[in-house]
């Protein structure tokens, strides 16, 4: 493997390194709420599996599978030069898009209630009561 090669990869892990901690920064974002719960632990192992899967496919592509002890460290690197310099801004955009996806699908919530009582009224749908015995 040439030293461009090797080069290319290490900015690729840098990059990746980088997107993966955005992606995991989102994903924190949407379940910040379960933050100490049984309920994010599944979520959580299936990203980190997907994650390690996409890193472990851009080894083979890239590299044919060879690992050298400076591309995880280039990983480590570029997850560092994201919480460093981008976190803020890229945590700012997370939370504005949740909130705006959050109103969106209250809205749309909103909407297809309204539908239903409307379609309701029109042919008159009421709720079954169930029947009570009366013991004597």
């Amino acid at each position: 493997m040439t030293l461009f090669e090797q080069f290319q990869v290490f900015l690729g892990s840098i990059f990746l390194g980088m997107l993966f901690l955005s992606i995991w920064s989102f994903f924190n974002t949407l379940f910040y709420k379960y933050k100490k719960s049984l309920i994010r632990l599944p979520f959580e192992i299936l990203l980190f599996t997907a994650l390690a899967f996409i890193y472990h496919q851009f080894l083979v592509v890239v590299c044919n599978g060879i690992l050298n002890i400076f591309y995880p460290l280039a990983l480590f690197i570029g997850a560092f030069v994201y919480q460093k310099f981008y976190a803020k801004i890229i945590n700012g955009f997370n939370s504005r898009l949740i909130m705006k996806i959050k109103k969106v699908i209250k809205n749309l919530l909103k909407k297809l209630k309204s539908i239903y009582n409307n379609i309701k009224v029109k042919f008159k749908i009421k709720r079954r009561k169930k029947d009570v015995k009366k013991s004597t």
